[in-house]
This record gives structure tokens, C-alpha cells and sequence, in this order.
């Protein structure tokens, strides 16, 4: 006897896809009018205004349309009068909200004058030898300057945005914003995580950066501030912080638990911050369909 299993269909009830037929206009206009503001802080202009809005009407506003809208805008180098490009307004807009989270907005000619004061004090060790003195003075206006060099290097691929804010915290202006080491580790877990530390945690960034004293955060050790720096920006906190970071931009709330596990491993490998962007900008829910 021979028997022979046919496939058939398995019916999933209230398991349709959307249907996205009857969305008003102006409801699509909302969402490239947010895409553009959110990823290129401005509107778009009645051209592209109307051009995005009919590619998206064309694909009847299927995912994939709204993902080629995205990435276009993160990452498209085509001259853009007033942008230069569209990826250039995309990473100069993440550039200003890392700032903005943990340097107050200070602008580019701010960071530039404090590191001058410095390099002018690093000079005038250096006629007396205080090399002492130099070094630390030749130090202090690196780390801003790398701040500002930081917006063209995540640009170009050659940083990530993980390591943009960790220069973003790692400066004179940040440490003048936080005075002393208390306010300086409550601050940093604040910005970067989302969260206050432990009282254990705290202790040991205090006397890790205030006292050079060896410590553990995360199961790393660390002797000084620059380590301190480094353990909290390359923990899995500080991803699972830049998640948050992104729902709180992109949908002013935080995610589930749900959702951050959904991204986070991927994140920590790739640590590509427009890839978790675009997961968020897709969705019906940012665009209110």
C-alpha cells in the first residue's frame, strides 16, 4: 500500500497583513514630513515632498518602500543644495544630538576655543619645561578636538556611534557640566545607560577615576578615567542604551523588554546605529498608519 501526504494550507485566523488603502494623504505627508525632520532636522521641500510621497503611494506603502525612503535619506551622497547631501545633514543631526545629550549643545566653535586655551597653556609649559604641565594641557585640548574630528569620522565609517559618545564624555566640557567625580559617574550612567549606577557601582568608578585605584564595572577591570570611559562604552549597557536612546527620539517612549532583546544582539556586533533606526522608523507605529 502506497500513501501519499498531500501540503496543505494552514489558515492562521486574524492573521492578515495590513491593508493600507485609504490612508489620506495627508497622513502620508506627516510621515515624510516626520522622516525628514527626525533624520535630517528640516522639513522636506515641496519637491521632495511629493516625490517621496508618490513612490510611497506607487508601493501602496509597503515596508520595503518606507525602508528605501530611510536608508535614502541616512545615506545617499547626491549633491543637495543647502545639505550638501543627505548623508552628510543625517550624520551632522546624530552629531548634534550626542552633543546635545552630554554636552549641552555645545557647538563646534565652543570646543574649538576651549581647546586653543589649552594648547595655549601647553605652549607656555613648554618655554618654561613644564612638560608636566604640557603634557596634561596637550592632552585636554586632544580630547576635545576629537569630538569635533569624531562628526566626519562616523561619517566616513571610521568610528561608531558608541565611540562618538564616548568622546562626547571624555572632555573638559563635559567635566565642567559635571563637577566632581560623584556628579561625573552619576552623569555618565545617566547619558549613556539610561540609569543610575549602584551605590557599588559608583564606589568603583569613584576611586577608579578619582583615586586611580584599580575597580570593576561590568566584570572589567580599570585604574583611571580613561578606563572608566571604556568599560561603560563598549558594555552591552551602553548598547542596550543606544536602543533606548533611539525609541525616546524616534517614539518618545522606552522599549519594551521584548523589544530590546530583539535588537540587541544584532546591535552588539554591528553597532550600526541606522540599522536600529530603520527597524523603529518602519514600523506603523512611528508612521501613525
Amino acid at each position: 500500500m502506497v500513501v501519499s501526504c498531500s501540503k496543505e494550507d494552514v489558515l492562521v485566523p486574524d492573521n492578515q497583513p495590513p491593508n493600507y488603502e485609504g490612508i489620506p494623504l495627508i497622513k502620508i505627508q506627516n510621515f515624510v514630513n516626520r522622516l525628514y525632520i527626525d533624520l535630517l532636522a528640516r522639513e522636506p521641500l515641496d519637491a521632495e515632498m511629493a516625490q517621496s510621497v508618490q513612490e510611497l503611494q506607487l508601493a501602496k506603502l509597503a515596508p520595503e518602500a518606507r525602508l528605501k525612503l530611510v536608508i535614502q535619506l541616512q545615506t545617499d551622497t547626491a549633491f543637495i543644495v543647502g545639505d550638501t547631501s543627505y548623508q552628510r545633514a543625517y550624520i551632522q543631526n546624530l552629531y548634534n544630538q550626542a552633543k546635545a545629550r552630554t554636552m549641552e549643545g555645545s557647538s563646534d566653535g565652543e570646543i574649538q576655543q576651549d581647546a586653543g586655551i589649552f594648547l595655549n597653556a601647553a605652549y607656555k609649559d613648554s618655554l618654561v619645561g613644564n612638560w608636566e604641565g604640557f603634557v596634561k594641557n596637550k592632552s585636554a585640548a586632544e580630547r576635545l578636538l576629537t569630538v569635533i574630528r569624531g562628526r566626519s569620522e562616523f561619517q566616513f565609517g571610521q568610528i561608531t556611534y558608541d565611540r562618538l559618545f564616548a568622546r562626547c564624555v571624555n572632555n573638559s566640557i563635559y567635566d565642567k557640566i559635571n563637577m566632581n567625580t560623584v556628579n561625573f559617574v552619576n552623569a555618565t550612567f545617566d547619558n549613556l545607560l539610561w540609569r543610575y549606577p549602584t551605590k557599588a557601582e559608583l564606589l568603583e568608578g569613584f576611586n577608579m577615576i578619582e583615586y586611580n585605584l584599580p575597580g570593576t564595572i561590568f566584570g572589567k577591570l580599570g585604574t583611571n578615567k580613561d578606563d572608566y570611559v571604556e568599560i561603560l562604552t563598549n558594555s552591552r549597557e551602553m548598547f542596550e542604551g543606544l536602543i533606548i536612546w533611539s525609541y525616546q527620539q524616534l517614539l518618545a517612549r522606552r522599549p519594551t523588554s521584548e523589544e530590546t532583546g530583539a535588537l540587541l544582539q544584532d546591535f552588539a556586533g554591528h553597532r550600526d546605529i541606522r540599522l536600529i533606526q530603520q527597524k523603529i522608523l518602519i514600523t506603523d507605529e512611528y508612521a501613525n498608519f
